[in-house]
């Protein structure tokens, strides 16, 4: 059975015929992988709230503004501005280089408002999949104060975002394994749990049960404090690459933290790992809802 880490993806770009403003391959920082794609709505509006939109691949994989930002394009039509950055992946730079260089984004994006009409007091970060994990990551040690670094610049404006979509990410990657034999599901990828996983590549080619703390350095939960934002949680039931656990597991740590009128969780029966059973009305309208009620 081929490994998660063996497969050739295909680049699918993103459907943006029809969006009249796109500002491509614009530098959030200096060097390779660090460069965004914004895309405005076509109405005309004084100011754009912003989502980040992050996308997945299980670290390993990804590039910005591929068709897994279709979701969040949809959300154009609403009055949403559109940020896709890239991030260095796992093979690249040791965790936690990623969050380091998203903060970056958040604060070139605050820096650059008046520039694009975006409004810096209303910017979300969005994710699938790893990108869930980087997402909920970067919001949540931003407001614990951990995870800082001197990396990119605009250091006048802080990181801190007004809320947080994550869908079926990997969370706490330790317990993936155990978690899918108490569903009594098989997962898609043999290696799941081993050293040569997708989750134990982000850990330096580690079984994440080895290395507990590195574990944790990765887990969105270790940076819970009541600060965090709002956040809303998507999983299906069908999804074979992170068990749906891994999203329950997490809101109910939050919702510990912060209180359930903070946390908003939505687990989709029999729907499978990837943005296809996502990418429905009924999804764009809770996404809305959401961030209309979080943009104040």
């Amino acid at each position: 059975m081929e490994r998660f880490i063996d497969r050739t993806p295909t680049f699918v770009p993103a459907e943006t015929v029809g969006i009249n403003r796109q500002f491509l391959s614009l530098n959030y920082a200096e060097g390779e992988r660090h460069q965004l794609d914004l895309y405005l709505p076509n109405q005309a509006l004084e100011q754009y709230p912003v989502i980040i939109d992050i996308y997945g691949g299980g670290m390993y994989f990804g590039q910005r503004s591929s068709q897994k930002l279709n979701g969040a394009l949809q959300l154009l039509r609403r009055g949403f501005a559109v940020v896709s950055p890239d991030y260095s992946l796992s093979y690249m730079a040791p965790f936690p280089t990623p969050i380091y260089e998203l903060k970056a984004v958040i604060r070139w994006v605050k820096a650059h408002a008046a520039s694009y009409h975006l409004n810096p007091r209303q910017i979300f970060l969005t994710g699938e999949s790893s990108g869930a994990q980087l997402a909920m990551v970067t919001a949540a040690s931003t407001t614990a104060g951990k995870l800082i670094s001197s990396f990119g610049g605009n250091f006048k404006y802080s990181d801190q975002v007004q809320g947080v979509i994550a869908s079926y990410g990997p969370y706490d990657l330790a317990l993936m394994k155990p978690q899918f034999a108490v569903l009594g599901q098989t997962p898609k990828f043999a290696e799941t749990g081993a050293a040569d996983s997708f989750e134990g590549v982000m850990l330096g080619f580690q079984r994440p049960d080895k290395v507990l703390e590195r574990n944790a350095q990765a887990n969105p939960a270790t940076y819970f404090t009541n600060n965090m934002v709002p956040t809303l949680l998507y999983a299906g039931t069908g999804d074979r690459v992170v068990p749906y656990l891994q999203t329950i597991n997490l809101a109910a740590e939050l919702t510990a933290v912060i209180g359930k009128e903070k946390v908003e969780l939505r687990i989709l029966p029999d729907v499978a790992h990837g943005p296809a059973g996502f990418m429905n009305q009924a999804v764009w309208d809770e996404k809305t809802s959401f961030l209309r009620k979080h943009s104040h």
